[in-house]
């Protein structure tokens, strides 16, 4: 069975408000009211919250049906259903009116039963709708507000529109409205690098999406902090922009890792390429991941002592030769130390014969590992004298396993 509707009649007239009511009290609804005046519609819809309003476009007192149904649209979210005589129908000014109050429809007098029931039919079909629509809201809105990373929409001039509680706070405010409020030129405030909003802009009309857009932004408190956005043009029909809605994630703590990590490969750089014995640090496939100067020399011949810098992850030295692992055979005619730390583990060492050319060297493997302890590959040094090689590798695995895990 079909719940009854509550509904409050705003009719000045005795008669029109009696008809009213008998047609609704026919078809099983509550009344409310009825309500002679305007200001008296509105007190009801707002102490009574009914289901619909059956409103008269004509009221006693100082406000009319239309300035009622106004305010109770607005403040009240309650669907009204204006009523009006057949003079009124054909008042243009008043009918422009009538559209511009948020009714949700409109029926002429005297008023039918079929009239009534397919207009109180339409305002279920909007409750329901509403209802939804509330439901729907409240979930995004949730969402919005709990998410853990920063989301935000700004207007193409540079303006802040909307922000959660995440973006706020990532920047330093208390709030959303604090930081809607306070930020009124991100240009000025925000982005450290002069014209990079507008950087961010250009791609986002070329692109429509922007994603992984990297900056460094201003914190309320003047700190700098690195961010990374993810960014959604909103278009007219037109086409123009009308604002972007972006996510954002602070990834400081990985940019200054990534500049520890890289500081540390450049210690780790400096240091092989100083050594004159043959340093490689390889993978646990043989792959070469590094090699020093006089490696590279030794693979390229004189002349390249800059080309060390070429030699990461097997890459192509003077755009032709390719660093290599070291080919080596064991002065005993078995396996060379490399074969056995790959096959053993642990430090291996021993007197080999560097190919081609049979040159004869000590060969020391030490491993070097993940944080965690894994071994992850090797560093192989090659010494001519044979003097302190073991020493010499252990103390740059040591150093390699710092930056080894990120792939050096």
């Amino acid at each position: 069975m079909t719940q009854p509707l509550r509904v409050l009649v705003a009719e000045d007239d005795a008669v029109g408000a009696a008809l009213l009511r008998g047609l609704l009290v026919r078809e099983g609804h509550v009344v409310i009211g009825p309500a002679a005046m305007g200001e008296e519609a509105v007190r009801l819809a707002r102490d009574e919250r009914p289901d619909a309003v059956l409103m008269d476009i004509w009221l006693a007192g100082d406000m009319n049906g239309v300035e009622a149904t106004r305010a109770i649209t607005a403040d009240f979210d309650i669907p009204v259903i204006l009523v009006t005589g057949a003079t009124e129908a054909t008042d243009h000014e008043l009918m422009e009116q009538v559209v511009g109050s948020g009714a949700l429809g409109f029926m002429s007098k005297p008023v039918t039963g079929d009239a009534l029931r397919v207009n109180l039919r339409i305002v279920r079909h909007h409750t329901r709708l509403h209802a939804r629509l509330r439901d729907s809201e409240q979930r995004y809105r949730s969402i919005f507000d709990n998410a853990v990373v920063g989301i935000y929409m700004a207007d193409p001039e540079g303006r802040y529109l909307v922000s959660n509680r995440a973006f706020a706070q990532m920047l330093g405010w208390s709030g959303p409205g604090e930081l809607v409020s306070g930020v009124r030129s991100m240009d000025e405030q925000i982005y450290e690098a002069p014209g990079r909003r507008q950087e961010l802009l250009a791609r986002l009309r070329a692109e429509g999406t922007v994603t992984g857009f990297v900056s460094q932004v201003y914190g309320r408190d003047g700190d700098l902090l690195w961010v990374s956005e993810h960014c959604t043009a909103v278009h007219d029909w037109a086409g123009e922009l009308l604002h972007y809605e972006g996510i954002v994630v602070n990834v400081t703590a990985r940019i200054e890792a990534e500049q520890r990590w890289r500081t540390t490969l450049g210690i780790l750089r400096s240091t092989i390429d100083a050594m004159p014995d043959h340093v490689v640090l390889l993978d646990l496939d043989r792959n070469v991941i590094m090699a020093n100067a006089s490696w590279v020399r030794q693979v390229c011949g004189p002349g390249l002592p800059d080309a060390a810098g070429a030699a990461d992850a097997g890459g192509a030295v003077d755009g032709s030769v390719m660093v290599r692992c070291p080919d080596c055979v064991a002065e005993d005619g078995g396996l060379t130390p490399l074969d056995r730390f790959l096959r053993e583990g642990g430090h291996q060492s021993g007197p080999v014969r560097l190919l081609p050319g049979g040159d004869p060297c000590v060969c020391s493997v030490s491993p070097y590992r993940a944080p965690d302890g894994t071994v992850i590959g090797a560093v192989l040094v090659l010494r001519r004298d044979g003097e302190g090689c073991l020493a010499g590798s252990e103390g740059l695995a040591a150093r390699a396993g710092m930056a080894g895990h990120r792939g050096v």
